[in-house]
């Protein structure tokens, strides 16, 4: 009877080893997950990071103003081309400027070909 309960704890001990094997080799492979997963955190902060300053040097007021300058051709406003709103019907037009009556033409077209 001592023999078989012998038996049985070394067989309790094996199993509970094995277990206890597998349960580190486990563990062990979670943490190099979580280790590659906080370096891969850190890699994207610091993505984000030269982003948002890559995003502040190219959202800078005086950069924008030069680039609207050179590629927009835009001009300052005047104080001539401010008007008040009893003004504003002298400064309308009495008939339109696009007759769109006359069929087979395209006025809009024609004014583009004369801005160019």
């Amino acid at each position: 009877m001592v023999k078989i309960f012998n038996a049985v704890l070394v067989v309790c001990l094996l199993v509970s080893a094995f277990f206890l094997y597998s349960l580190e080799h486990s563990t062990r492979g979670l943490e190099r997950q979580i280790a590659k997963m906080k370096n891969g955190i850190s890699t994207e902060r610091e993505a984000i990071k030269l982003l948002n300053a890559e995003w502040s040097s190219l959202t800078r007021p005086e950069r924008l103003q030069k680039l609207a300058e050179e590629q927009l051709k835009l001009q300052s406003i005047t104080a001539s081309q401010i008007v008040t709103l009893a003004d504003l019907p002298s400064k309308i037009p009495d008939q339109p400027l696009v007759k769109l009556n006359d069929q087979g033409t395209d006025p809009i077209g024609a004014i583009l070909e004369k801005m160019q």
